[in-house]
């Protein structure tokens, strides 16, 4: 304890594993011979269940601490269907997450420490197999390194999802819950702000088929033309049955664009040269 705070320990060696086991595989032999012990059954037993209990409680904190590591080597991949998307009247759905504090900062600055850096970083297998991938001209067994780094489930040298960003940043809790805005919060502007690849757009087409499957009225301007927010959006209006109110505004493609005319209706002559 330091200023009445519990100091963590999290970036090391799983050694409650070690202790959990043992614990249990005496329990187990004490179950299976009591005599050999020279105890009688029922304080064998009682001595077995202690010790299964035991054993369970330091495996649990073991695994906590190879779930957090885990956590860190390697993003989190998680996904949601547009028509699994909660709806709600008064709040937005943002997706999950959680309340920063004091422990996520010194968790992350435990894990930019230089002596922490093989508990945070992926091992030699899996920087080989995505190696492998990435070039596989000139390695030996690169067909080997291909299979490990397959895209599949259970996989432990699965490469990451293509997102930007650290992996820390999430690893430092590994217990997320879903994130809401209440409504009432919007009336004011939100700023976004990330890097390449961290999410940015994801988000908009979340709060924007949100929005439509509310009912509202959404107007989006999209300077970069991201085709796949275009058809985030068109896919939302389908699913809410507005597919017949989706208006698409693009000079670059005139057969696809509604159409505005700026000078077709005035009341002066002098309203046209404003207009163009």
């Amino acid at each position: 304890m330091i200023g009445g705070h519990p100091v963590e320990a999290l970036l090391r060696p799983p050694a409650e594993l070690n202790a959990g086991t043992v614990s249990v595989l005496v329990g187990v032999t004490i179950a299976l011979g009591p005599e050999y012990f020279m105890m009688t059954p029922g304080v064998g037993y009682g001595a077995a269940a202690a010790l299964g209990l035991n054993g369970c409680w330091w495996l649990r904190r073991g695994w906590k601490v190879v779930r957090y590591q885990r956590g860190l080597r390697r993003r989190r991949r998680w996904t949601m269907a547009a028509k699994r998307i909660p709806v709600r009247r008064d709040r937005l759905f943002l997706g999950r997450g959680f309340r920063w504090g004091e422990r996520h900062t010194q968790r992350l600055h435990d894990c930019r420490r230089t002596r922490f850096r093989k508990f945070v970083e992926p091992g030699r297998l899996v920087r080989w197999a995505h190696a492998c991938v990435a070039e596989p001209h000139g390695r030996r067994l690169a067909w080997l390194g291909r299979l490990l780094a397959a895209d599949v489930p259970g996989n432990p040298c699965r490469p990451p999802p293509p997102v930007g960003g650290s992996s820390w940043l999430h690893g430092v809790e590994p217990r997320e819950a879903d994130v809401h805005l209440p409504l009432r919060d919007r009336n004011g502007h939100t700023l976004v702000l990330g890097t390449t690849q961290v999410g940015k757009t994801r988000l908009l087409e979340l709060s924007v088929a949100q929005d439509i499957r509310r009912g509202e009225t959404v107007v989006v301007f999209d300077p970069k033309g991201d085709a796949d927010l275009l058809r985030a959006m068109h896919e939302a209006c389908r699913t809410a049955r507005r597919g017949d109110e989706f208006v698409l505004f693009h000079l670059g493609y005139p057969e696809l664009s509604s159409r505005y005319n700026g000078v077709g209706q005035f009341h002066r002559i002098t309203e046209v040269a404003t207009r163009v």
